[in-house]
């Protein structure tokens, strides 16, 4: 590979993680999008982890984060750090750093849709549920929203 070629990669590479935080699998499908050779970038891309500039630790809390304040539950950032490529075990560090109350997100994202009220109405009720499962929330945490214990 000429330095020409390193160049282009490192600042692809380096644009990418300027803006935000990318995992390492996002990066590696973005640069074989752009039409780079696997082989040309891996090693500078390796580079950039030893170096601990890219970091699927980092990108997995921020990403965690950002899911959260969006009103998402624990199920659903998981799910969503798999498309990313992140180990489970990385997701629940990042969700273990983050250390939420899943119970009251649930509830503060129910009453934010629904209001305070306690819904009575098993149609409504099921309406809510739904809702939160929607959310990436677990049974207990719904539970625990919509019943106001």
């Amino acid at each position: 590979m000429s330095d020409f070629d390193r160049k282009i990669i490192t600042d692809a590479i380096t644009r990418m993680l300027a803006r935000r935080e990318h995992s390492y699998n996002e990066i590696v499908r973005k640069l074989t999008q752009k039409g780079i050779e696997r082989g040309a970038f891996i090693p500078i891309l390796e580079e950039f982890r030893e170096a601990d500039i890219q970091s699927d630790c980092r990108f997995a809390e921020s990403r965690a984060r950002a899911l959260f304040m969006k009103g998402k539950g624990p199920r659903a950032i998981k799910l969503d750090m798999q498309q990313y490529g992140i180990e489970e075990s990385i997701a629940d560090q990042a969700l273990q750093a983050l250390a939420p109350d899943w119970f009251e997100s649930a509830r503060s994202v129910k009453e934010k849709k629904f209001g305070s009220f306690i819904e009575k109405d098993f149609a409504l009720l099921q309406k809510q549920k739904q809702f939160l499962l929607y959310r990436g929330f677990y049974q207990e945490h719904i539970e625990y929203a919509v019943k106001g214990d």
